[in-house]
């Protein structure tokens, strides 16, 4: 005996107002399971909305293996398990004289990546304290000074970090940032390139 048009209409609307929620999704599925047997536009709609829970399920998992691998091509070689903030002085040193990228900007303006200016946030906070100057506008050649804003941006995100924290982050990012920051990593190098 086929189901009664008005149970076929609610079920076909729950697959429909699931959307793309997986797990409200497969409810409305197995809730309309029987449309299995019945021939026609709602057996075809049923195969429909498994065809698309099991795309979903494929997007995911590939979108989370594309994560993963990229984390991988991220992590940095240098990472270590513990850090010393004892290292910091030494470190300080070395950081600004690393074979940064450049960011082109608008008007020809440049920038380092937005791992370099953490660690200038975390320099600045560790030997300085928080930021109390005004905040650049204008480059000395004219055009915005994207670079200076950077930078203050950076040491006024850390507001109320203590110094000891701030030295110890420093050393950990300095350590943790993917080598796609700059055009050759040479922090493993014991003497950095001039």
């Amino acid at each position: 005996m086929p189901a009664p048009r008005e149970d076929v209409q609610a079920a076909l609307a729950g697959i429909e107002a699931a959307g793309n929620d997986t797990e409200t999704l497969a409810e409305a599925i197995e809730n309309v399971a029987f449309l299995e047997n019945t021939p026609g536009e709602p057996r075809q709609k049923l195969r429909a909305a498994r065809t698309k829970l099991k795309n979903i399920h494929k997007e995911a998992k590939a979108k989370k293996a594309a994560e993963e691998a990229e984390a991988i091509a991220n992590r940095s070689p240098h990472k270590k398990d513990v850090y010393d903030s004892a290292e910091f002085a030494d470190l300080v040193t070395k950081y600004e004289k690393l074979n940064w990228r450049i960011v082109s900007k608008p008007g020809g303006a440049t920038m380092k990546p937005d791992h370099f200016y953490q660690l200038y946030g975390f320099h600045m906070m560790a030997e300085n304290g928080e930021n109390a100057t005004e905040r650049p506008m204008w480059a000395e050649k004219g055009g915005l000074d994207f670079d200076g804003r950077a930078r203050w941006d950076a040491w006024t995100a850390l507001k109320g970090m203590k110094a000891d924290r701030a030295k110890l982050e420093f050393v950990r990012t300095y350590y943790e940032f993917p080598p796609k920051s700059m055009y050759s990593d040479t922090r493993g190098d014991t003497q950095p390139k001039q």
